[in-house]
């Protein structure tokens, strides 16, 4: 009976090879999250009027990130196009297939069309599984995409804005570690220094997409270094009143959409706030002390 293992798998020895492929194309084709970020709002110039002139916030945030979800597909595509385009002369399976397809031109017309069809429909069989394993390294790298482009996001509208901050990942998290600073903060605003000198008048920030039951992670670190309060920032629409009243409890302001916070459930939760004011309000009130001092 026919070996058909090569139609579900690729060869053992190939699996680390091919992983690395994928990685050394996609850094070649797609632009890291906060570059993708710059690139359209250069391109969406016209949202900066929406932020300056009416504050719309939850806007600007929403359509950057249609947009840069658009932007990272377009490259996906030309990187998944090449990868394939060039599969046949790295890998195994393809290349002794790919091989065999100058036998064809040696059939009549008629011929070397049903040989043809023949060939790509085995082709496509045979290297489907680096297919596959393609879509699950495509299917990953979006998932944590996702939420460093909302963190570009946010950190482009603080530089719009001329707002001062430190990032984790502009310092560096060896430098949140020394001050006590967990993963979970994401940002200090105007920086580190300040939070050593007065911690309650500096806007700590975290970020996530989706709250699920992530938001517990941000308690247990209030919990652990003694944070004073920390802004949860997300663009999760699906929000309970309950998560809401456990974050009160200790000191966890939620910053959502505007429609989110109109919610009949929300609107007079006070540690509830819309993006419009937290970038309106709340910072500069906070950026305000360190100006004056």
């Amino acid at each position: 009976m026919q070996d058909l293992g090569f139609l579900t798998e690729i060869p053992d020895d190939e699996k680390d090879g091919f992983d690395s492929y994928i990685q050394e194309t996609r850094k070649a084709f797609i632009l890291p999250p906060k570059d993708t970020v710059t690139k359209v709002l250069e391109e969406q110039a016209e949202l900066m009027q929406a932020l300056y002139e009416e504050r719309q916030v939850s806007e600007v945030i929403r359509v950057l990130r249609e947009e840069a979800f658009k932007s990272f597909l377009l490259q996906e595509a030309e990187m998944n196009a090449y990868l394939l385009k060039h599969i046949s002369e790295r890998f195994t399976v393809p290349c002794e297939k790919f091989e065999k397809l100058y036998e064809l031109f040696e059939k009549g017309e008629e011929e070397i069309k049903r040989k043809l069809r023949d060939f790509f429909g085995d082709y496509a069989g045979q290297i489907y599984p680096y297919i596959y394993r393609l879509s699950l390294s495509n299917t990953q790298s979006r998932r944590s995409r996702a939420g460093k482009v909302f963190e570009g996001i946010i950190y482009g509208l603080y530089d719009v804005l001329r707002y001062p901050y430190e990032s984790q990942a502009s310092i560096g998290s060896k430098m949140f570690k020394t001050r006590n600073l967990g993963k979970i903060v994401d940002s200090l605003l105007p920086n580190l220094d300040a939070f050593e000198q007065r911690r309650d008048k500096v806007v700590i920030g975290t970020m996530k997409t989706t709250l699920r039951e992530r938001w517990q992670e941000v308690i247990e670190e209030i919990n652990r270094t003694g944070l004073p309060s920390i802004y949860l920032l997300t663009v999760d629409e699906d929000i309970s009143s309950n998560k809401v009243e456990q974050m009160a409890n200790h000191n966890v302001i939620l910053v959502v959409y505007k429609e989110v916070k109109q919610q009949e459930a929300l609107r007079n939760k006070r540690n509830v706030v819309s993006f419009e004011d937290y970038f309106f309000d709340e910072i500069p009130q906070n950026l305000k002390y360190w100006a004056q001092s």
